[in-house]
């Protein structure tokens, strides 16, 4: 060793000498300090499923053996709880799970300007695109995503699985990040929380109506890949945005490393402990569960149509979850109405919704309010109109649901039988009509039934299709739907209801054997024919499955083959010309599905 190499020796032990003693004689002279609690506790304000639906709405709840009327929910009562709950907590993220437009009228006169407007003055940090901002195409969502957001109000538009086609998609005019990112990192209370969203992909590419460009990654490889990709940066506290569903939200997080929190959204999951107030919900409010690692995650979800806020508490101890808490937040007024009879006093049932964990009492925002109120007076002006009467309400219940008090026992949905009707009424030289069960969206009530009424049926941006096709191409693509209404990532939504037109159903039989005893009613003889495969039909349904959405794929190739003419027909008009025509709109008794035997009876 060279003498500058030992002088430097020395002089480093002599001062490790020096500092160790301090050391021990700072033991000595004082008690030593307590650790520094690395807890940390994040807020998560969430909702999801909104879905345009700006407006409260009246609910009826179950109590002490009566029911009770209210008025729930609406995006101002939902600005006011977030804004509440904001102020009322540290290290808050302000979170939207997707599906914020379409299945309104003020959708239907206003595209998703409104939504954007009331979206923008709440200020959420995130929100994750779903199925339905691609109902008008990647362009609708472009626009969308360009109007959501401020220079006060910077919302991260997140989504790690889709994949437009850049130079091609509106979405990607120039690179594959333009419109939206696949993550976003923030800093609360000092800590980095990085956000990854996730759009459902199979669902979205068959059940809506992004360009055929646009491509859906899988759910849990992307999740996986962005997750590294922020540990990478070392950021450790990891939230999903998904808008997935909460099954599969479920199924993720057990395959998944890394992930602490899930806020999801698409399946309308209502959680939380309701019962004393007659509703059902799924699961507890928050869910846990544990990752691959065996960690602890929060999983949550606020059900839909702006009648929930959620608030979720997850307590990290470092950077895994210690703890899971917080509550949903069902958004009431506190104007409660007996159904029928008299009571004295109001007190007793607004205490047990007080301490019931799951309901709030809010007053609408006063700003979102006034924002509000500038749409509504155009809305009402359109919809006011009385253009039938209906005798008792008119359900839509899907065939494999449970059916509802005050709807007819059937095994089939009465709503969807009268669009149907309103679809012949409209295309009179078609033999046969189909409509999907996703495309209507509300019960008809008993009573007037409105122009506004019809849009809220069928809220979408759909037209009339006229489509000229064989018997066989038709079972076939009967089967093909099916198919999907029973897959992995598919939709009941798909399922066929039909008039001129009756069936049975099978989801027990294999692909191809689902469907049997097709018939078409024949208008020259007024009597049931059976369906012949090598006849031509001219069938008339909607322009989102004429264009093969839903898994209706032969649909799709007989209108690539020239044998599809577009109506120009607005399908929520053609029952408003139905209705007027009718004046008085009957509960249907005869269903194009004459019997049906789900799959779990197999």
């Amino acid at each position: 060793m060279n003498k500058n190499k030992r002088l430097f020796s020395q002089l480093a032990r002599g001062i490790a000498i020096v500092f160790g003693s301090a050391a021990v004689l700072s033991c000595v002279s004082a008690p030593e300090p307590m650790p520094k609690s690395e807890n940390f506790e994040l807020t998560v304000l969430h909702v999801n499923d909104h879905h345009s639906t700006l407006d409260a709405k009246q609910q009826t709840l179950v109590w002490a053996d009566q029911e009770w009327q209210v008025e729930a929910g609406g995006f101002p009562r939902v600005g006011a709880q977030i804004k509440a709950l904001r102020a009322a907590n540290d290290n808050v993220l302000t979170l939207h799970a997707g599906d914020a437009v379409t299945g309104s009228l003020y959708f239907t006169l206003f595209g998703s300007e409104a939504d954007a407007r009331m979206m923008n003055n709440v200020c959420f940090d995130a929100f994750t695109i779903g199925n339905h901002e691609f109902d008008t195409g990647d362009a609708g969502l472009a626009k969308f995503l360009q109007q959501l957001g401020s220079p006060q109000c910077q919302t991260a538009k997140l989504s790690a699985n889709i994949q437009p086609e850049v130079g091609q998609s509106p979405l990607a005019p120039d690179n594959q990040w333009q419109m939206f990112k696949p993550y976003t990192i923030v800093k609360r209370g000092g800590e980095e929380v990085a956000i990854i969203g996730l759009t459902i992909a199979s669902k979205t590419k068959k059940s809506s109506q992004p360009d055929k460009s646009t491509e859906f990654l899988d759910e849990l490889e992307t999740a996986q890949k962005y997750i590294a990709e922020v540990q990478q940066q070392g950021v450790e506290k990891i939230v999903l945005l998904t808008h997935i569903q909460y099954e599969r939200d479920k199924e993720l997080v057990q395959q998944l490393t890394g992930v602490d929190i899930v806020i999801g959204g698409d399946s309308h999951t209502l959680l939380g402990d309701f019962s004393e107030f007659g509703m059902t919900a799924a699961d507890s409010y928050p869910t846990e569960l544990t990752n691959v690692n065996g960690e602890k995650v929060c999983v949550v979800q606020a059900y839909q149509y702006s009648l929930v806020v959620g608030e979720l508490k997850a307590t990290f101890d470092g950077d895994k979850i210690a703890e899971c808490g917080g509550r949903p937040h069902y958004l009431l007024s506190e104007d409660i109405q007996l159904a029928d009879g008299i009571v004295t006093t109001y007190e007793p049932i607004k205490t047990a919704l007080r301490e019931s964990g799951v309901y709030s009492f809010v007053q609408p925002d006063p700003e979102l309010q006034s924002i509000l109120d500038d749409y509504r007076s155009k809305v009402d002006d359109f919809s006011a109109e009385v253009i039938a009467n209906v005798p008792e309400q008119i359900c839509s219940q899907q065939v494999d649901k449970s059916r509802r008090a005050g709807c007819a026992q059937v095994i089939s949905s009465g709503a969807h039988r009268v669009v149907a009707e309103a679809f012949l009424h409209s295309v009179p030289e078609a033999d046969f009509a189909i409509q999907n069960g996703g495309g209507v969206r509300s019960d008809i009530a008993e009573g007037d039934f409105t122009v506004g009424d019809a849009f809220t049926v069928l809220p979408f941006a759909n037209t009339l299709v006229k489509l000229e096709l064989t018997g066989s191409e038709f079972k076939q693509a009967m089967e093909e739907a099916l198919a999907y209404a029973v897959s992995d990532g598919g939709s009941q939504g798909a399922y066929p209801y039909g008039a001129g037109i009756r069936y049975s159903v099978d989801l027990t039989e294999e692909t191809g054997s689902r469907v049997s005893n097709l018939e078409v009613w024949d208008k020259g003889s007024q009597s049931w024919q059976p369906m012949s495969a090598r006849a031509t039909y001219i069938l008339v349904t909607n322009s989102f499955i004429a264009g093969g959405q839903d898994g209706w794929d032969t649909f799709y190739r007989v209108s690539e083959r020239g044998r599809a003419r577009n109506t120009g027909i607005d399908y929520a008009q053609s029952l408003v010309n139905y209705a007027r025509a009718q004046e008085v709109l009957q509960r249907p008794d005869e269903f194009a599905t004459q019997a049906y035997t789900p799959l779990e009876d197999k």
